[in-house]
């Protein structure tokens, strides 16, 4: 028999706003308070623990780990302050089937399954965010990431899966955390964290998230400095609507960034010392990030909920810079060019998404459905310029790079918009079986032109798409009240601009995924297990029309096939655990080039990565608390035209020892790579992008909260 779930209107009341109840579940609740913050807080069951039990990515409204019928991992605010996680990228670090592949000591790009990720905040997607700036963690209550396609509410996007930010809330009672570290190259960080209630009735409810964070590099020449600031209210309008309004900006500012190192121009890697820096030092990128987000929920008669979100984001990024054109010539030490540019950059993303979702009766049974529609606006200004290059400069000698003036030659805007309606319903077939459905309908269009100091040209389509249909479905059987099976098919839809010899554009890449696994709560659900394998094929992939010089076809074709297991959760009231493996299998099944070759090279085909933090309650060692865990790979590619790298497989050990020092403050410190392996982040071409990761590092933390 399936088992029981809760009641629709409770597990409603969690959807996209159960970011509240990691808060208050921290706190006594009033029994005074109003009867929607009651029912928040009866279904907080995962305060402290690595396991949810609700998410809301994949379905919109919050449900359990067990009814998605695909791969779901969740970094909890508990993991992410027992593991000292600070960025988007620390965070997916942790994540099983997840690649982070560091761009230059700023951004990062995330990968899994042989696909760039996408992202979504509180459940609002964006598009082409996935390697921009990211805010930092102390402003979100958890990080749920879906692997495998994600369509279905995304609209346009890759195949890799989708990342979903759920913010902090306002408090519900008073509270406040102060959290200060410093480690390895002056690595200096403090975070707080402050809010509660506004009114003596407590309908008005605020937060306030602050954080300052400066470090150096193990290659000691880099200094990056970076702040956030992040406020929140939230307000009972009625018992039955509840608006909330966020406002976050960030400034993020680093000198001399490193985009790693270039290797021989035989192929090889560079055999120097992993603090070497090939920039000058008046290489520097800044980032300014700011964002309002407003949100309404109101509740309607027979469980059903309305939920709107507007999102509006702006983010300045301009950098100036030299890196290596080509690669270190072996037998001289010299890099044969030096490139100089400058930009500067403005991105305006405005979203908004509304559904609303609630149960039916249908032939004497209960289902649910989510109706919804949203839109997204990219629009992204540019003016950039190249100074003359600089010619053969030595290996260790990247001051004799000059710093140019800045001077702006080219201009250019893009105009991406799409919007889409879109519809899932959860139809229940018998006790066991649950039957889910979904598609949507998207409009996409992207513009770009020419603007000053180019010659400005009119604006120019180079990808329109209308009504493009994706379906999504999935079966779920409750093998036993704990343990569900399930499959599940989803669909790819990435817009494509380049030209046919035809005169029009190509086609879209369509691709589908097939997925099935097993999932389970055990340990009265504080602890979840899931095993998924699945095969993706992504077709109409851009390949050159070898009868027609400068145009192309819509003729290549990949597949990606794997299999996950993951355990994460809390079984015992002093230990929290973190087990995932993945294997991932790429390959090109027609392209003119690689036939049969690795379609992903930047994943690993097998890795491994595991987290555990046991505090001692009693005993000598009572108080005292102890942790660890380790990340094995099994190495990783890069290819720049016919030159490839390999590195081997290689493991990273981290630990962490602490004391309790009163019930809400804690020292501790943390060790990461204890036994100083040297190895890639990322394996890049010829003359970049080889990317050293950090060697045996420690910081020493301090969290106390009121």
């Amino acid at each position: 028999m399936k088992p029981s779930l809760p009641n629709i209107s409770l597990r409603h009341a969690l959807s996209l706003g159960s970011l509240a109840l990691f808060v208050t579940s921290t706190h006594a609740q009033d029994s005074t308070q109003l009867p929607t913050m009651t029912i928040r807080a009866e279904q907080m069951k995962d305060a402290g623990s690595y396991a949810p039990s609700s998410i809301s990515v994949g379905s919109k409204v919050a449900v359990s780990p067990l009814e998605v019928p695909q791969s779901v991992s969740v970094v909890t605010r508990q993991r992410i302050e027992d593991q000292n996680l600070i960025t988007l990228g620390d965070a997916l670090n942790e994540v099983t089937g997840v690649t982070v592949s560091p761009w230059d000591s700023m951004t990062h790009q995330y990968r899994s399954r042989g696909y760039v990720m996408d992202m979504a905040y509180d459940g609002v997607p964006l598009y082409g965010t996935g390697g921009h700036q990211q805010f930092d963690l102390a402003i979100y209550e958890r990080v749920e990431v879906l692997r495998g396609p994600a369509a279905l509410f995304m609209g346009s996007g890759q195949g890799g899966g989708l990342v979903n930010l759920v913010r902090k809330r306002g408090l519900e009672q008073f509270g406040a955390s102060l959290t200060t570290s410093a480690g390895s190259w002056d690595n200096y960080r403090t975070e707080l964290d402050v809010g509660g209630p506004l009114s003596a009735d407590g309908r008005l409810r605020s937060r306030f998230v602050g954080s300052w964070h400066e470090h150096d590099y193990f290659w000691d020449v880099t200094h990056k400095e970076k702040w956030l600031g992040y406020g929140t209210l939230d307000y009972d309008l009625t018992p039955n609507t509840v608006i909330s309004v966020s406002f976050t900006h960030q400034q993020d500012h680093t000198d001399s960034p490193s985009m790693g190192l270039p290797a021989y121009t035989d192929g090889r890697f560079l055999e120097v010392s992993r603090s070497t820096h090939v920039y000058p030092d008046w290489n520097m990128i800044g980032f300014e990030t700011s964002e309002v987000a407003f949100d309404l929920e109101h509740r309607l008669a027979n469980d059903w909920v309305v939920k709107s979100k507007l999102l509006e984001r702006r983010q300045d990024w301009f950098y100036k810079d030299s890196f290596p054109a080509v690669g270190v010539d072996p037998q001289t030490g010299l890099i044969g060019q030096y490139n100089r540019r400058a930009s500067d950059s403005d991105i305006e993303q405005s979203a908004f998404d509304i559904y609303t979702s609630g149960p039916f009766e249908l032939l004497s049974r209960t289902h649910e459905m989510t109706v919804g529609y949203n839109r997204n606006r990219l629009f992204d200004s540019s003016r950039y310029g190249n100074a003359s290059p600089v010619f053969n400069v030595p290996l260790d000698n990247p001051s004799l790079v000059p710093e140019p003036a800045t001077t702006y030659t080219s201009g250019y805007e893009n105009d991406t918009r799409q919007q889409g309606v879109y519809g899932q319903t959860r139809l229940s077939i018998s006790d066991p079986l649950t039957l889910v459905l979904g598609a949507r309908a998207s409009n996409f269009e992207r513009k770009s032109r020419n603007v000053s100091p180019s010659t400005p040209t009119q604006w120019r389509t180079g990808s329109k798409e209308t009504g493009e249909f994706t379906p999504y479905g999935g079966l779920v059987y409750y093998l036993t009240p704990n343990i569900t099976s399930y499959v599940s098919y989803s669909d790819i839809f990435i817009p494509q601009g380049q030209l046919t010899a035809a005169g029009g554009t190509l086609e879209p890449r369509v691709g589908s995924q097939w997925e099935a696994g097993l999932k389970g709560q055990f340990f009265e659900q504080k602890l979840n297990a899931s095993l998924a394998v699945y095969r993706t094929r992504d077709e109409n992939r851009v390949m050159q029309d070898q009868n027609n010089p400068g145009f192309f076809l819509a003729a290549g074709e990949v597949e990606v096939e794997g299999w996950e297991f993951e355990v994460s959760g809390r079984p015992t009231p002093n230990l929290n655990l973190s087990l995932g493996y993945a294997y991932v299998n790429s390959k090109y099944l027609e392209d003119l080039r690689s036939k049969g070759g690795k379609f992903s090279l930047f994943e690993p085909k097998h890795s491994l990565k595991t987290f555990a933090k046991y505090q001692f309650t009693e005993g000598p060692l009572e108080r005292a608390f102890v942790g660890g865990g380790v990340h094995i790979n099994s190495g990783g590619n890069g290819s720049s035209g016919t030159d490839l790298r390999t590195q081997s497989g290689y493991a990273l050990f981290n630990a962490q020892i602490g004391y309790q020092v009163a019930s809400k403050t804690s020292v501790a410190l943390l060790g990461n790579n204890l036994f100083d392996r040297e190895y890639y982040a990322r394996v890049g071409g010829v003359n970049t992008y080889n990317t050293f990761g950090d060697p045996r590092n420690f910081t020493l933390m301090l969290r106390t909260a009121l």
